[in-house]
């Protein structure tokens, strides 16, 4: 199976992690905005610039990756339409930095209103869509970690059941998932159910590694998430997007993909 594997850059200036993941082999990265030197509004013309430089000079190619902590799924008018034009936002710099596409997330709420949370979710990201179709920029939804039961605040986009309302209501080509594999196994069964119900949505991976219990975002082979099966079940399903390595250190970054590349081509 040939997968392109790459980092998130963050939480550095994303401009640093360029000549890093040439010298070690990475094709790829996600530029992570969740940092305050990376958000959308240090993006000045002359830095899309640089950065479009850096990409040509090392080879790079590379996505967007949005900030989770905006809540997309906010309920009050005010705030809710404020949260739309930050995810615009986001979708016209993915554009602006010819990013190949821009990883999004479904927000949180207060275990309250579910309905009109979903229903507000929904408009948002109906808004985000019709952008992204326009100017033909792929976006792919995170599925989110789940968090102790005994926490009022939760993560929406967290089960095959959360997304699949979302991409029975948004049919776009345009709306896909980015399956974050240590996020799944938090959950039972893991990746396999996503797999088995999104074939046709899954076109990028999340990769980090933990104990099942919390989302640790461990060098692979450090807890207990089996890749191999996974990998198998991706390929046969045809999967043929890519990968970001969602892990802390340069160490964990270069040792985690030569692990991968050994799973995924072991005689190699």
């Amino acid at each position: 199976m040939e997968l392109e594997i790459g980092f998130t850059a963050s939480p550095k200036p994303v401009e640093e992690y360029f000549k890093f993941a040439a010298d070690n082999g990475f094709p790829r990265l996600d530029l992570g905005c969740e940092s305050p030197v990376n958000f959308p509004q240090t993006f000045t013309a002359q830095r899309v610039r640089r950065i479009k430089r850096l990409a040509e000079k090392h080879g790079i190619r590379y996505g967007l990756h949005s900030a989770s902590f905006v809540n997309t799924a906010e309920i009050m008018p005010t705030v809710r339409k404020a949260s739309e034009e930050h995810l615009l936002e986001y979708i016209r710099l993915s554009k602006e930095l010819s990013a190949e596409y821009c990883v999004i997330h479904c927000g949180y709420h207060f275990s309250l209103f579910k309905e009109v949370v979903m229903e507000n979710l929904l408009r948002t990201l109906r808004a985000a869509v019709r952008l992204a179709e326009k100017i033909r920029l792929p976006l792919v939804i995170e599925n989110m970690n789940v968090v102790h039961p005994d926490c009022e605040i939760v993560y929406l986009g967290v089960t095959v059941d959360e997304l699949a309302q979302v991409f029975g209501a948004i049919p776009s080509p345009y709306l896909g998932l980015a399956l974050d594999l240590g996020h799944a196994n938090l959950l039972p069964g893991g990746a396999d159910p996503f797999i088995e119900t999104f074939p046709d949505k899954i076109c990028h991976l999340h990769i980090s590694d933990n104990n099942g219990v919390l989302d640790q975002h461990l060098r692979v082979g450090e807890g207990n998430i089996n890749f191999k099966s996974i990998f198998g079940r991706l390929e046969e399903i045809g999967f043929a997007g890519t990968a970001t390595l969602e892990v802390s250190s340069d160490e964990d970054r270069v040792e985690s993909r030569r692990r991968l590349l050994s799973l995924l081509n072991p005689g190699q």
